[in-house]
């Protein structure tokens, strides 16, 4: 994608190529946030970094798809999805468990939600059954996530911590609700409306991305740095 000529008017080929870049900026920066952190912060921490590194190999791939054909497909962008999305409900629930125990029943219930989010769409998207269903499924998973993250025992541990974690857990659990939002109503156009994956939805997703995935990640850095520091 780096030795491929494309102009500034290709809009999807930008957004495509700088959501890699982005996205393994943002992995670098938490990988390299391992040293500054305490060993509690470091799963987080590490957990954030593997989901930006595993997205930006997927828009890479996805950017030289673009430059080869013009076109772009869902499937590659659900096969990133079914790693980054468990991997940052992990992150949530390990950035708790840096204030004291939390059940791993939790861990479990977030993790298998978060597959089921993207399975739901998944299975509507491949007309394995009606595509509406599928996104009323996948709506359902994410609003059990924001259950937990709301409701459960992970904002009770939250509440003890000192200010800058309240804060930084206000701002992810913020973003995970607006920001994945999108997701289902996307797909509910990509899909159902039948737009299907056009230069728009391309971009828009690219765009969300930065809300859902690279700022919380940064998020989750800077706390772990400022609880050491």
């Amino acid at each position: 994608m780096f030795t491929t000529l494309f102009t500034s008017a290709d809009v999807v080929a930008s957004s495509l190529s700088g959501l890699a870049i982005m996205s393994l900026a943002a992995a670098i920066i938490s990988f390299l946030g391992l040293s500054w952190s305490n060993e509690s912060w470091r799963v987080p921490v590490a957990l954030v970094g593997t989901a930006c590194l595993v997205t930006a190999v997927y828009y890479a791939g996805a950017a030289g798809y673009w430059f080869n054909a013009s076109k772009a497909s869902a499937g590659v962008r659900f096969s990133a999805w079914y790693s980054v999305h468990p991997l940052q409900v992990a992150a949530v629930y390990f950035y708790a468990r840096t204030q004291g125990p939390v059940p791993v029943g939790v861990f479990w219930r977030l993790g298998g939600a978060a597959i089921l989010m993207v399975f739901g769409r998944w299975l509507g998207d491949a007309a394995f059954f009606d595509e509406s269903l599928g996104a009323i499924l996948s709506i359902g998973f994410w609003l059990y996530i924001l259950g937990e993250l709301y409701f459960g025992a992970i904002p009770d541990r939250i509440r003890t911590a000192a200010r800058p974690i309240k804060l930084g857990y206000f701002w992810i659990r913020l973003l995970f609700t607006l920001g994945w939002a999108v997701y289902p109503i996307l797909h509910f156009v990509d899909t159902v409306i039948g737009v299907g994956h056009a230069p728009s939805i391309i971009v828009l997703y690219s765009t969300f991305d930065i809300v859902n995935l690279i700022i919380p990640s940064l998020v989750v850095v800077a706390v772990a740095g400022q609880d050491r520091y």
